[in-house]
């Protein structure tokens, strides 16, 4: 995705014109516009990558293998082949703020404290109803960022005690929160800024149903045309040992992220059919790479153009989420017509040419 000189200029301004006027008060297009030189800001002053600092060993190159070409690997490894661990499970979370800005102070953290914090500003004394939308939002979102992010079990030795004040309801005095997991690449004598590893993928793959190793892809996959595993009930089968669902993840699992993994696992398997049916030469991981990517697309589409907008209604951001998708050419011209140039900005961010604005992709 590179960035053309419409963006750079956009990003020159943006930034005033949303602390003047803010995004949210101006027209649709001039809004959206606003939004795009944000987002180049960001791009260009809000990337920064945990790799430079310390870490065990050098990473070893995943082995490759030649159907990852044009198929999501199990553990994330070469979708991008000049840098084949990028994005993986257990690569580094990346940051928004300068390293040196991200150094831990035991007594900062504290300061103000955080439970008064919460009582203060979070904790809530009557209903407030969201009239705009119902819990199907939250087991969506849920189940998204189940794909993108799993920082692994907290850390529970050496908790964060919170004091709390006399009179506070809390049980516990002080009040133990569990830390993050420290990162496992780095020295255990390593100083300076914390990092942390994800434990799944960091890419828009549909990772919350197909795993993010070669193990849990093998759970989950029935092994017959390219088909997830499904109960004769149409429901994922049960792990006896745990009871839940059979799926790429199961963390905070309710009825609500079960309804959608069954969702879209019997969508997966609904495309199958359809690609066997096109192509009957196909063997059974061919036709399970292409429904993945089918399929991860369609999640994609139904999160950026009718769940993100239909959250946040408001006219500028639903122009430009549809933007992009589809370019401001619009859905006729690059259904019809294809990428009329490799903008992102006029034919959409799908199908545009790879940046990574000078770090590696990781989620920050």
């Amino acid at each position: 995705m590179k960035v053309g000189w419409f963006e750079r200029l956009l990003a020159r301004w943006s930034g005033s014109i949303d602390g003047r006027l803010g995004w949210q008060s101006l027209p649709a297009l001039a809004g959206a516009v606003t939004l795009l030189g944000l987002r180049t800001r960001l791009r260009q002053q809000n990337l920064y990558d945990t790799g430079v600092l310390p870490v065990k060993e050098p990473a070893r190159a995943p082995d490759y293998e030649p159907r990852m070409q044009g198929a999501r690997s199990a553990d994330g490894t070469y979708n991008d082949m000049d840098f084949p661990g990028m994005g993986s499970a257990g690569a580094r979370f990346g940051r928004n703020v300068p390293l040196e800005r991200t150094l831990v102070d035991p007594d900062g953290v504290l300061r103000p404290n955080p439970r008064e914090v919460s009582l203060r500003l979070l904790a809530r004394d009557r209903f407030i109803p969201a009239s705009s939308l119902n819990l199907l939002a939250a087991c969506w979102l849920q189940f998204m960022v189940h794909d993108w992010l799993q920082h692994g079990k907290n850390q529970r030795s050496d908790p964060w005690a919170v004091p709390l004040a006399d009179g506070d309801r809390w049980p516990d005095h002080p009040m133990h929160i569990q830390r993050t997991r420290r990162d496992p690449t780095r020295p255990e004598d390593a100083e300076g800024p914390p990092s942390f590893v994800n434990t799944v993928t960091h890419w828009w793959d549909g990772s919350q149903i197909y795993g993010s190793s070669r193990a849990a892809q093998q759970k989950v996959r029935s092994g017959q045309d390219g088909k997830l595993a499904i109960g004769s009930d149409g429901l994922l089968p049960l792990d006896p040992r745990t009871h839940q669902d059979i799926t790429g993840v199961t963390a905070n699992y309710w009825v609500g992220l079960s309804m959608l993994h069954t969702l879209f696992t019997l969508e997966h398997n609904a495309i199958c059919d359809m690609l066997r049916a096109a192509h009957p030469g196909w063997g059974d991981d061919e036709v399970f790479d292409r429904a993945r990517l089918v399929n991860t697309a369609l999640m994609a589409k139904i999160h950026t153009i009718e769940w993100t907008p239909g959250i946040l209604s408001h006219p500028a951001l639903r122009l430009a989420m549809n933007t992009n998708w589809w370019g401001l050419w619009g859905r006729w011209a690059k259904e019809h017509l294809g990428r009329l140039g490799q903008g992102e900005v006029w034919s959409g961010i799908p199908g545009s040419q790879n940046e990574h604005f000078g770090v590696p992709y990781s989620i920050t």
